[in-house]
């Protein structure tokens, strides 16, 4: 997931397309080697979260972001069978990125 060199496709709606229907997990949406927001995709599947931030996102910075970089953006995603982990994965990946645009990060490793 979130690795910024695998599994990457470009911030489009028609490129949520390639994401495999009803994957849910946690997705990672980068500019260049910059992770902008890491998020998670537990109530609906991985697509349709990508789906309302292209569209119109509550995330002031992030939406400031797709609007000057949009297509240039990237999407990695890991898709997660057991929606239990899909919390402490996202936090994990958090801590690892250190994303540009997400509210809360969590520092240290606990």
């Amino acid at each position: 997931m979130c690795n910024p060199y695998q599994n990457q496709i470009r911030f489009r709606l028609v490129d949520f397309q390639q994401i495999p229907e009803g994957a849910y997990g946690v997705y990672g949406i980068w500019y260049r080697r910059h992770c902008l927001y890491v998020g998670q995709a537990k109530s609906q599947p991985i697509s349709k979260r990508l789906a309302s931030h292209w569209k119109s996102t509550h995330n002031l910075k992030l939406k400031a972001w797709i609007e000057a970089k949009g297509p240039n953006l990237r999407v990695a995603f890991r898709a997660i069978e057991n929606r239990d982990r899909i919390d402490s994965l996202e936090r994990y990946y958090i801590r690892r990125f250190q994303p540009l645009t997400n509210a809360i990060r969590y520092e240290g490793t606990g």
